[in-house]
């Protein structure tokens, strides 16, 4: 036993599990009320594989298939996974229009054998979610019994968290996993399924068995692969199978996986079966799809059938290409591709610049369709390479790939490419880490490393999954910022779902998250109305920027953290537009005139076709682009820039995607008029200043070299230089510090300095509190507001993160302010403390002032829990509404008893009540598909919807988690039955008097209603209700009062009698308040309503609450 191995059993013996396994190497699988485990397989049998990235990851490693098509060699047995990384039984998000072509694959794939592992994920919640789990279970088997009429059904369990990586603690979460896979076991039983449980071998002690100690890795998916399959096919079945033999069937199965995975999860499914679905290329495609899975497939039964054969020496043969299509070109604004020498003597090109060609396919064939460009430490451009557009044709070999310009003699013309790796499919980004190259791959992030110093890549592992391809080219490109963390997105129409050791993290439309590579964390970082978020860039202190496809750059730091669903307006943060695009890039280069230094440089693609410098203005908030020249444009359409950065000598390099026309959803995909051969990078330099020909090769320095660094103007130099310092590991915090230590404070650009020693500190997960401090005494107020951002990533670990942003509120810079309410917004869901930093607060200006605003979402999802359902009964649309005017709509459901129950809709701008609580709030410019997982309460049951941007109101429909007509609820079928329930409903109403009901909505800092109505001089009851998990109350104001009463409320927060008071200041201007309400209480106010009318705050007092928990009574 290794001296790992020893460590990994000790750790598990303190959890307490290893006194209880089954000896041997395999632990035993434990089947639910004695049902027999082995399969009657046969002959051509679909076995259907559901469940989370543990499935998913088992049907591509292989050996699972493998071992059970060898046990049954010669059944030609027909293996297909529907497995998707982070579903659970209760929430499965699926793209819109998926509900279709899962149908067709149904039939397509009749099921004799389910497999279907579930429980990690929904081991999060923990003891709260035991009870949901069970229900959500049972209608998730009940559904696989209908769906798959007569099929054997095995569920699988969840796996041990492992010891000894980051994240929560392992033993406390296997406490969880254990209960949960005790409530598999027991529905499994009661239902006839088979049940296997894999907790028992992954503690085993078979030494590491994850990659982050919640996915396995290769030995780990070997072993629970053979506790699987010995509930297929017998144990003693499996041992007596020779593990060679398993492993080279697996190579043939991981093969045919990736063609399975596509027919499942298409690329571009948005264009075969989505919103903008066209039928035709779904029929021309898809079929090419599984062609090539049978040809995989027919490799798999010959190895299984044949021991001895290896996979390498049977090929799976490609198909003909598609035959050609008409297409559509674009008319006169149609680009026409032309010589590199021609296309540059088109160019206009501003004054006091120069452009010239620096490669294109004419000397490097390779260089076709290049999409992000990055250069590296060696001062080498990378480009990733895209003639696969939109992406490869099914059958035909993936063709992207990344080359590397290297400039040997420093002359601005490119003297040598070398290919680090091919054979991608939808290749759309690189960046630079300290591990190696990471490659975006849609749905993967890979890590590459060039291992022996020849240019190519030699290893090649998955760093991160889950990210959506239902629209490709919707969102794309990644990033590493000036901590290491990785940057990337999602488009419209995608829906995410990211496994984490933290939980479950998902997206619905434009979003941009945070990968922490050390801990695994993954964070929602913004979402937006804006679609199709693209390249994202830094300014010289961290601050983010994103081009958006609309061409709208936008300043990311305006975009607070909102829960899940709750999306930025179209547009909102632009800093200034010349046309759609994907490429922005920060400006620093030695080279460009100063007065452009820290602003942007942009390029649109489509209306326009130029790069253009910005000046920007970071004085007033939101950065405004105040000045833009052109550098360089075209009235050829061709001319497609894509991506630009600026390279080590200063000059600036534009990725041109050459293509005729441009935009998959105006073109077929496969429309002729695209242009797969083609690819140039141009570099523009100014003529005022000359390039750099002697700059530093940063790739290789040594640690004093790589700290000198730390103070080069140049943006790439220190974003390499921080790269080589975290390269080192720990190990150079000593040096680090005493690098700090040298720094003289009052020579200029110390700010600068300091604060890139925090970022190697922070990308190594170390602190330097005092370093902070002496960040937030600069007068460089974008360090200062970078100060406040340091705080948000260090507040797990700093002892004074609170103290920090109070002061830095304080500070009446408005970037300062901003950087606080976004370090409090994404803060807040973990430190709920934080909130009372906005009582020192008082915003400079309206920028503040909207992010401010924004926090009134709070921290729960707007949307809910969804699956797809594959069939919806007639009679389950709900027929009868009240019309209430200005757009909502009120019906009544009356239950026999508590039950569940799925209330679905298509519409984009709606909130949905149930019986008063907010159960939906979407604003949105791409969602359409809504559906509320809902409890309706024993007696009459009170649905409302209100919608937004809509004459007539859509359908609505209510039904089981099956899709079929409530068994023990009713919902009003004719105007008269309506009337009934509504009369009902108003009676018990009356019976409660005058009353107003006023309640907190979980999780979103406000009231519900928001506005009520009553008369002057009238006699009000109104009862608050707070079925949040935070104290909250209701206050009610004199006009004009509320910025007074809620800076006393803010002063009674710091006091020692602040709680006693109820946090209400005594002042007349609060006219009514009740109590500090529980969670799950109530509180009733009886009073005379004003004399005067007009608008009358209503607030809760609590610290911090006052800024966004806000609404009105209305005196007439």
């Amino acid at each position: 036993m290794t001296t790992n191995q020893r460590q990994l059993t000790v750790e598990r013996r303190k959890q307490g599990m290893i006194g209880r396994l089954v000896p041997g190497v395999v632990a035993l699988a434990t089947m639910a009320m004695g049902v027999r485990a082995e399969m009657p397989f046969g002959r051509g049998d679909y076995v259907i594989c559901y469940g989370n990235s543990m499935m998913e990851r088992l049907s591509e490693q292989g050996e699972l298939e493998a071992l059970v098509q060898v046990a049954e060699a010669g059944k030609q047995l027909r293996f297909r996974s529907f497995a998707w990384t982070g579903d659970e039984v209760g929430y499965r998000l699926r793209p819109e229009g998926y509900e279709e072509h899962l149908r067709t694959l149904m039939k397509e794939w009749p099921a004799k054998v389910v497999v279907a592992g579930y429980g990690m994920n929904e081991a999060f919640a923990g003891e709260a979610g035991l009870g949901d789990f069970r229900e959500q279970l049972g209608g998730y088997l009940d559904q696989l019994a209908r769906l798959h009429a007569g099929a054997k059904v095995v569920l699988v369990g969840p796996t041990a968290v492992e010891p000894g990586f980051p994240g929560p603690d392992a033993a406390g979460r296997n406490a969880y996993i254990e209960r949960y896979g005790k409530v598999m076991s027991e529905e499994a039983g009661k239902r006839g399924v088979v049940y296997v449980d894999v907790y028992g071998a992954s503690v085993a002690g078979h030494g590491r068995l994850t990659t982050n100690g919640l996915h396995l890795n290769e030995e780990g998916n070997r072993v629970v692969a053979r506790v699987i399959a010995g509930a297929l096919v017998g144990e003693a079945v499996v041992r007596g199978i020779d593990d060679g033999r398993v492993k080279e069937v697996a190579k043939a199965v991981g093969r045919k996986q990736k063609y399975v995975a596509e027919v499942v999860r298409p690329k571009n499914a948005d264009l075969y079966y989505g919103i903008r679905k066209r039928p035709e290329e779904y029929a021309a495609e898809m079929p090419r799809y599984h062609e090539m899975v049978r040809r995989c497939e027919a490799v798999v039964h010959e190895l299984a059938a044949t021991p001895g054969k290896k996979v390498e020496d049977m090929p799976v043969a490609w198909m003909e290409p598609l035959p050609a299509i008409a297409g559509s070109d674009d008319g006169g604004a149609t680009g026409v591709i032309r010589k590199p020498a021609e296309a540059m003597a088109e160019f206009r090109v501003a004054d006091g610049y120069a452009v010239n060609l620096f490669a294109s396919e004419e000397e490097f064939p390779e260089l076709k369709n290049p999409v992000q460009i990055a250069f590296d430490g060696r001062g080498r451009l990378w480009v990733v390479t895209m003639p696969s557009f939109p992406h490869t044709v099914p059958g035909l070999p993936p063709e992207d790939r990344i080359v590397v310009l290297e400039d040997v003699d420093r002359d601005g013309k490119a003297d040598r490419c070398t290919t680090f790796a091919e054979g991608f499919d939808a290749l759309d980004g690189i960046a630079f880490t300290e591990w190696g190259v990471i490659v975006s791959e849609q749905p993967r992030l890979w890590l590459m490393n060039d291992t022996d110093g020849d240019g190519k890549a030699d290893t090649k592992r998955e760093f991160f999954r889950g990210i959506d391809v239902t629209d490709s080219h919707h969102g794309g490109m990644i990033a590493t910022d000036a901590l290491g963390h990785v940057m990337f997105c999602d488009g419209v129409f995608h829906r995410s779902q990211l496994e984490t050791p933290f939980g479950v993290v998902r997206g619905i439309d434009a979003t941009t998250y945070r990968l922490h590579p050390r801990t695994g964390r993954v964070e929602t970082e913004w979402q937006s109305n804006t679609p199709n978020p693209w390249k994202i860039t830094y300014d010289r202190t961290g601050g983010i920027f994103q081009m958006y496809g609309d061409g709208l750059p936008l300043d990311t730091l305006a975009l607070t953290w909102t829960p899940l669903g709750v999306y930025h307006p179209f547009s909102y943060g632009n800093t200034g537009s010349n046309g759609k695009g994907s490429a922005l890039t920060s400006l620093s280069s030695p080279n460009f005139p100063d007065a452009y230094q820290n602003g942007m440089v942009t390029a649109s693609l489509l209306g326009n076709y130029a790069v253009s410098l910005w000046k920007y203005d970071y004085s007033k908030g939101v950065v405004r682009g105040i000045e833009r020249v052109d550098v360089v444009s075209s009235p050829n359409a061709a001319f497609r820039p894509a991506d630009v950065e600026f390279g080590f000598d200063g000059g600036l390099y534009v990725s041109d995607f050459c293509s005729p026309i441009i935009g998959h959803a105006q073109h077929a995909m496969r429309d002729p008029h695209w242009d797969h051969t083609h690819g140039r990078i141009w570099r523009v330099v100014s003529k005022e200043k000359p390039v750099v020909r002697d700059f530093p090769v940063v790739e290789g320095a040594g640690v004093p070299a790589l700290l000198e660094f730390l103070k080069h103007p140049q943006n790439i130099v220190r974003h390499h230089a921080r790269i080589g310092l975290r390269k080192v590991g720990v190990e150079v915090m000593g040096a680090l510090d005493a690098w700090v230590k040298g720094l003289d404070e009052k020579a200029e650009g110390y700010g600068q300095r300091l604060l890139e020693a925090v970022f190697v500190a922070e990308g190594l997960r170390e602190v330097r509190p005092e370093w902070l401090m002496r960040l937030t005494r600069v007068r460089d107020e974008q360090i200062r507001a970078a100060a406040v951002r340091m705080v948000r990533f260090q507040a797990d670990r700093l002892p004074n993160a609170v103290n920090l942003l109070a002061t830095a509120a304080a500070h009446p810079s408005p970037r300062v302010q901003m950087e606080v309410v976004d370090a409090v917004a994404h803060l807040r869901p973990r430190y709920p403390e934080v909130e009372l930093v906005l009582q020192g607060v008082r915003a400079a200006n309206g920028d503040v002032q909207h992010m401010l605003d924004d926090l009134r979402h709070g921290t729960k999802p707007a949307l809910g829990r969804s699956v797809p359902v594959l069939e919806v009964a007639e009679g389950t649309r709900v027929k009868e509404w009240v019309d209430l005017g200005k757009g909502a709509w009120r019906t009544f459901v009356r239950a026999e008893a508590e039950q569940p129950a799925v209330l679905a809709v298509r519409h984009g701008y709606v909130d949905i009540l149930v019986n008063g609580v907010p159960m939906l709030t979407s604003d949105s410019m791409w969602l359409n598909d809504q559906q509320v997982q809902l409890k309706l309460g024993a007696g009459l049951n009170v649905i409302e919807t209100r919608f937004r941007n809509i004459e007539k109101p859509p359908a609505v429909y209510l039904y089981d988690s099956l899709g079929q007509r409530l068994a023990k609820a009713r919902a009003a079928e004719a105007a008269e039955e309506l009337a009934a329930m509504a009369a009902e409903y108003e009676k018990a109403q009356a019976a409660l008097g005058d009353a107003i009901f006023v309640q907190a909505v979980p999780g979103r800092m406000s009231f519900e209603p928001g506005s009520m109505t009553v008369k002057a001089g009238a006699k009000v009851r109104l009862i608050f209700r707070n079925p949040d998990v935070m104290l909250h109350n209701l206050v009610v104001l004199a006009p004009g009062s509320l910025e007074k009463v809620g800076a006393l409320a803010d002063k009674l927060a710091g006091g020692q009698d602040g709680l006693a008071k109820g946090y209400v200041p005594a002042v007349p201007e609060v006219l009514q308040a009740t109590p500090l309400v529980q969670p799950g209480k109530e509180a009733e106010l009886v009073f005379t309503a004003p004399a005067a009318p007009g608008e009358y705050p209503l607030v809760c007092t609590f610290p911090g609450h006052w800024r966004v928990m806000r609404g009105v009574l209305v005196v007439e």
